[in-house]
C-alpha cells in the first residue's frame, strides 16, 4: 500500500468519528437556535466547521511528525518515502476539508430553507459562489497543517529553545492565511488584499514552510521509542 494510503487508514478511525460529532453538534445548536428564535441569521457550520477544519489539520500535522515519522522509519521506510506521502496525504486531506466546509454551508442553507429557520442575515451560498468560498477556505486548511508539520519537526529536532525559534516560524503560514483569506459565519470574505495578491502570499508562506519542514526531517535523528 502507498504510504499517504498507510496514513489514511490511519487516521480514518479518527475523522469519521470526529465527523460526527460536529456534525451532531451543529445540528443540535443550530436546532436549538431556531426552536427559540424561529429562525438563524448567521451560519453555525461556518462557526464550528470553518474552525474545527483549520485546527484539527493543525493537531494532524503535529501527530505526523510526532507519531507516525519514527513509527515508518523505524519499520523500513526512508525519510524521502515518508516525506511524499505525508505531503499528498496532507494535500488531500486539506482539499477535502475545505470543501467539506464548503459543501456542509450549502446544505445547511438548504436544509434551512426548507424549515422555514433561514433568517435574513444568513449567507446564502449560491453554486456559483462555491468557488470563491473555497478558494478562501483552502489557504488556511492547508496553512494550518504545514504550520503544525513545522512546528512539531522544530521541537523534535533541537533542543526546546531552538523548537522556539522554529514555532514562530512555523506560525507564520497559518498567521498570514488567517490574516489575508477566510471567511466569518455571516459569509464575510477577508478583503484586506486583492484576493490574487492574498492568495499568492499565503501560498507563498506556506509553500516556504515546506520547504522548511523538508529540510528539517531529511536530516533529522530517529528517536527510539521508550522501553
Amino acid at each position: 500500500m502507498s504510504m499517504h494510503g498507510v496514513l489514511f487508514r490511519i487516521y480514518r478511525p479518527i475523522i469519521i468519528p470526529f465527523a460526527v460529532i460536529l456534525v451532531t453538534v451543529d445540528l443540535s445548536i443550530t436546532a436549538l437556535i431556531v426552536g427559540g428564535n424561529g429562525e438563524i441569521g448567521f451560519s453555525m457550520w461556518l462557526v464550528l466547521a470553518g474552525s474545527a477544519a483549520k485546527y484539527w489539520l493543525l493537531v494532524v500535522g503535529i501527530m505526523l511528525v510526532v507519531m507516525q515519522l519514527r513509527v515508518f522509519v523505524a519499520n523500513g521506510r526512508t525519510r524521502r518515502e515518508f516525506l511524499a506521502g505525508a505531503g499528498v496525504f496532507g494535500l488531500i486531506a486539506s482539499v477535502t476539508f475545505a470543501a467539506i466546509v464548503v459543501l456542509g454551508h450549502g446544505l445547511e442553507g438548504v436544509v434551512l430553507e426548507a424549515v422555514g429557520g433561514r433568517g435574513d442575515g444568513y449567507p446564502v451560498l449560491s453554486v456559483g459562489g462555491m468557488l470563491g468560498e473555497f478558494g478562501q477556505v483552502f489557504p488556511e486548511t492547508i496553512a494550518y497543517m504545514i504550520s503544525g508539520a513545522l512546528v512539531a519537526a522544530g521541537f523534535y529536532r533541537w533542543r526546546p529553545w531552538i523548537g522556539v525559534v522554529v514555532m514562530v516560524g512555523g506560525a507564520i503560514p497559518a498567521l498570514v492565511a488567517d490574516g489575508l483569506l477566510g471567511i466569518d459565519e455571516f459569509g464575510v470574505m477577508v478583503a484586506r488584499l486583492p484576493y490574487p495578491a492574498a492568495l499568492a502570499l499565503s501560498l507563498a508562506a506556506t509553500a516556504l514552510a515546506g520547504l522548511a519542514f523538508h529540510r528539517v526531517i531529511s536530516g533529522v535523528a530517529i528517536r527510539r521509542t521508550a522501553g
